[in-house]
């Protein structure tokens, strides 16, 4: 960012247009050119989380943004979704225009994000958009037993890590249990910085009989999509998204399909990543991931941009 920040005369115009620290993150946007991004700090490190095109030429800007909607090609009409992490909006932004009588319900446990991604990122609540302030599994267990989503997105990052709480086995047994019949789970696996993929697979295949893994061939992104259905061979995708509705921006459905990578990253040697709850207790754990630095952290990733 620093470098970015000084940078050649050729390259776009770099401003910090605001810095919010709080006692999650370390936020900052920055108009970059074109784009307006939203960035973590932590140690010293940047990490980006959102990207808008201010010119909304390309409304999905991000690689990891398109991958996500591999969602649809196994949920082509989602009524009501979760996003877990709110980043710069980008995504519900787009789901929200795309699909006007989608129910969106987003969770953020840092305020500032949210005040900062109604500011700066076009985010607005409405009677088909909720935003809640609060730690994602806490969320979940609250909603057992209430109307079910279809969809649900796990993109919750810190500069540098994933809170643990949210990877583990027990986490996706309790988003399970709030997913309707024949719902999609998607999982940001992040990009070349995370070396912890084939324990994620492992986790999530203990719980859902079937993943799919999408990633681009620069290896920028990558997304898990669990499911409760019989598994889909690769023929399958590829037919689907043939017939599957064309969404606006530079991108097609097609092209997302051939990101699919079936079989990477599972492995069997992998360990699951299991809930070990302190003598404090489980919101105190809570707490302290949501809090943590860089010492300690039981899901570190590096920055790969």
């Amino acid at each position: 960012m620093m470098q970015l920040l000084g940078g050649k005369k050729d390259e776009p115009e770099i401003k910090i247009l605001a810095r919010e620290k709080t006692r999650f993150n370390d936020i900052y946007v920055i108009k970059n050119g074109a784009h307006r991004e939203l960035w973590f700090k932590g140690d010293g490190v940047y990490y980006l989380q959102s990207r808008m095109d201010t010119q909304q030429e390309n409304p999905l800007a991000l690689v990891y943004s398109r991958m996500v909607m591999a969602s649809l090609l196994f949920c082509p009409a989602p009524k009501r979704m979760l996003m877990i992490g709110l980043g710069g909006a980008a995504v519900t932004n787009c789901l929200g225009k795309w699909f006007p009588k989608l129910k969106i319900d987003i969770v953020e446990v840092d305020g500032k994000v949210i005040e900062v991604s109604k500011k700066y990122f076009s985010l607005r609540e409405s009677s088909h958009c909720r935003v809640f302030e609060e730690d994602g599994r806490v969320f979940i267990q609250k909603r057992k037993n209430q109307e079910p989503y279809d969809w649900i997105i796990l993109d919750a990052f810190k500069s540098g890590s994933i809170p643990y709480h949210l990877k583990t086995q027990e986490f996706y047994q309790e988003i399970k249990a709030v997913l309707s019949p024949g719902g999609v789970v998607n999982s940001n696996l992040y990009g070349k910085g995370n070396t912890l993929k084939p324990r994620d697979t492992k986790t999530f295949l203990s719980v859902f009989p079937s993943i799919y893994c999408f990633e681009d061939d620069d290896e920028v992104a990558t997304v898990l999509i669990a499911t409760d259905g019989k598994r889909w061979s690769e023929e399958k995708i590829r037919e689907r998204a043939l017939t599957s509705q064309e969404l606006p921006g530079s991108f097609s459905m097609s092209e997302v399909a051939k990101a699919y990578r079936p079989g990477k990253f599972q492995e069997d040697s992998a360990s699951m990543f299991k809930d070990t709850i302190s003598e404090e207790g489980f919101l105190h754990d809570v707490e302290r991931e949501n809090l943590q630095s860089s010492q300690g952290r039981r899901y570190p990733i590096i920055n790969a941009y």
